[in-house]
């Protein structure tokens, strides 16, 4: 019995502490839909309510295609972690919609919408009306194994509104 304890102790404390590390501290009091890449989501519901909340706090809405799956997705999130300053730019220009894409749900029928992504994670600018801006692809925002802050910061400020910049 007791070797059968200990590792149920630690496979739970593993499972909690997975389920923690997905709580990002970047996106702490944001809507569900900024949070994870979620396969059950409907995005075109979460893109109607990023829209209205973009066009009610004068931002952009920026569909961030990807996957839990994503090492390069995941890196995103730690590294806005370490970048507070950043982070917060980040969330002043846009609210974030986490488009899932996975072997369960590739979201097809709502990205068809979008030009063709190479690759994830992968931005997709929109205004608070949900014209297309801008199709990113986030490779050049890496360096080394990150991404990297001055590139990240000028594509925020690209999109900041103008009273934002000043």
């Amino acid at each position: 019995m007791k070797r059968l304890l200990l590792p149920l102790m630690l496979g739970s404390a593993l499972l909690n502490g997975v389920a923690q590390a997905a709580e990002h501290l970047w996106a702490k009091g944001l809507p569900d839909y900024s949070q994870g890449y979620d396969e059950q989501r409907d995005p075109a519901n979460d893109l109607a309510a990023a829209s209205a909340r973009a066009n009610a706090e004068g931002k952009k809405v920026l569909l961030l295609v990807g996957g839990e799956w994503c090492s390069w997705c995941q890196e995103m999130n730690h590294f806005l972690d370490r970048e507070p300053a950043l982070a917060n730019q980040f969330n002043q220009t846009f609210v974030v919609v986490k488009v899932n894409v996975s072997k369960a749900n590739k979201n097809e029928a709502f990205l068809k919408s979008y030009p063709e992504y190479l690759g994830v994670p992968h931005f997709y600018v929109l205004n608070a009306d949900g014209k297309l801006l801008e199709s990113f692809n986030t490779g050049l925002l890496e360096k080394g194994k990150s991404y990297d802050e001055g590139k990240f910061g000028k594509f925020i400020a690209f999109f900041q509104p103008s009273s934002a910049s000043s």
